[in-house]
């Protein structure tokens, strides 16, 4: 194989990786975002920058309400660390796409061990939450 050739699979699998972390990265930070929205209780803030995925069924207000359902007895987040995320292109009842779903175990005031489940959407080249669950 001609070193020129070798040199640009080289390259090519040595850049990938990179990438494919940066994609990670972002869509973390989206999520992180998100979730600091939520945890300080500005979910319109959090609502404006979801995807249009979670924004077209819930209003501002019913996100709130969801939210706060669901979080009701948790207290306030004392610390919360990313377990697991994995990549994928469909997910169900959504359009194909990329999207990453992050978990993390969180540890809330009144709730030591809470799992949180968040996933960003690739949209247009910035990452959206698109579904949120907590168990």
């Amino acid at each position: 194989m001609p070193k020129t050739l070798i040199f640009i699979f080289a390259t090519l699998f040595l850049t990938l990786p990179s990438q494919a972390y940066a994609h990670t990265s972002d869509a973390e930070a989206a999520a992180l975002a998100w979730l600091e929205a939520i945890d300080s209780g500005q979910y319109e803030q959090a609502w404006e920058s979801s995807s249009p995925l979670l924004k077209n069924p819930l209003s501002p207000h019913m996100l709130e309400r969801t939210i706060g359902a669901a979080r009701r007895d948790f207290g306030t987040v004392q610390s919360r660390r990313r377990v697991s995320v994995i990549r994928e292109t469909s997910m169900p009842g959504a359009p194909r796409g990329d999207y990453a779903i992050l978990t993390f175990q969180t540890r809330f005031e009144n709730r030591p061990q809470i799992t949180e489940t968040i996933t960003p959407h690739l949209e247009e080249g910035t990452w959206r939450v698109s579904g949120y669950y907590v168990n």
